[in-house]
């Protein structure tokens, strides 16, 4: 039995040395001259060389070496198409992004600008806090002045005070500067996208969506139970569904959100600056000594800023409560007016 196998596999392998040996090779010279045969000359066993059948087709191709330029053209060209390939299969997760976040350029008009207005009234404070510590920071320099020219030693607390607005006149100078960048940044990515999502939905979604406004607009004309208002034929052609009302007052709410959030800052910043005043006050009063007029006009400014921002921050807290009421009005009146559809 052992015999047997032995005789069969040198037969199998006779018949493929065989087969080998009676392979075709197609070949070209130096000179350009094809030529044909079992064996290919070492001199052209680099270069591109094909197997050829006995029906003369090539069944097989060998390519010629890479010399190093090439290897290395290659390399950097699948470095190129790998880098490509990256950057395309990022693109198609932000446009999956956007076609999810965004049911309209109308959306993100209204995203855009919801970002642009919390950052800029975010610069605006900030920028009327820097004036107001300015302010500050001169009348205690003309108060340290005044002792240095009397001869009296700085009280520890005015020190205090003036070192602690230049740090923060600092701070908030650099963080305007950044706000600004975010800004750019803000309105920069905004335009690129909506040139993205416009190529993206093209005309299809922008037809769908007008003629989803018509449709409803139609809806409600037709409907006997429905008079229609000027406000309610503003709700059907502004808006394509609830969601975009509800996207809408989000955005303003957002907005308003961070005025009211920075505002209660800048109340308990300044009532913390009028408590260390008032410590200074107490200071002279301590030592029998009557308050500096500059002191009194510090503590005169700081209450009057922070009565300021106290009706900014109540007319804010009204302004978005009736924003939440109108657009609870609107959503439910929207609902009444698309109900038929």
């Amino acid at each position: 039995m052992n015999i047997f196998h032995t005789f069969t596999f040198l037969a199998a392998l006779l018949t493929a040395t065989s087969a080998i040996a009676e392979r075709t090779f197609k070949w070209i010279d130096n000179e350009g001259q094809v030529h044909y045969g079992n064996l290919v000359p070492p001199e052209y066993a680099k270069k591109e060389r094909r197997v050829i059948n006995e029906q003369g087709r090539t069944v097989k191709i060998y390519e010629a070496a890479k010399t190093p330029e090439e290897k290395a053209a290659a390399e950097k060209a699948a470095e190129l198409e790998a880098r490509k390939k990256a950057l395309d299969e990022k693109q198609a997760t932000h446009d999956r992004s956007l076609l999810a976040t965004y049911a309209s350029k109308q959306d993100m008009l209204l995203a855009r600008d919801g970002k642009v207005s919390a950052v800029e009234a975010l610069l605006q404070l900030t920028s009327s806090r820097i004036r107001s510590m300015k302010q500050r920071l001169h009348e205690l320099t003309e108060e340290a002045a005044t002792y240095e020219r009397s001869g009296k030693q700085l009280p520890h607390s005015v020190e205090a005070q003036i070192n602690n607005l230049r740090t923060l006149i600092t701070r908030n100078e650099a963080f305007i500067k950044e706000k600004e960048q975010e800004l750019a940044k803000i309105n920069t990515q905004f335009d690129t996208d909506i040139n993205r999502f416009v190529e993206l939905t093209a005309e299809t979604d922008n037809m769908k969506t007008s003629v989803q406004r018509v449709a409803n607009l139609e809806a409600a004309r037709s409907n006997p139970d429905i008079e229609l208002t000027r406000h309610d034929r503003t709700l059907l052609t502004t808006y394509g569904g609830e969601e975009d009302l509800v996207l809408a007052r989000d955005q303003q709410l957002e907005s308003i959100n961070e005025l009211l959030a920075l505002t209660s800052e800048r109340i308990e910043s300044m009532q913390v600056h009028f408590a260390e005043l008032s410590d200074n006050a107490d200071e002279y009063e301590s030592r029998g000594q009557k308050l500096p007029e500059v002191l009194l006009g510090q503590m005169k400014n700081v209450l009057e800023s922070i009565s300021q921002s106290e009706e900014l921050l109540a007319l804010k807290t009204k302004e978005k409560a009736d924003i939440e009421k109108q657009y609870e009005q609107d959503i439910t009146r929207y609902r009444q007016l698309t109900a038929s559809n």
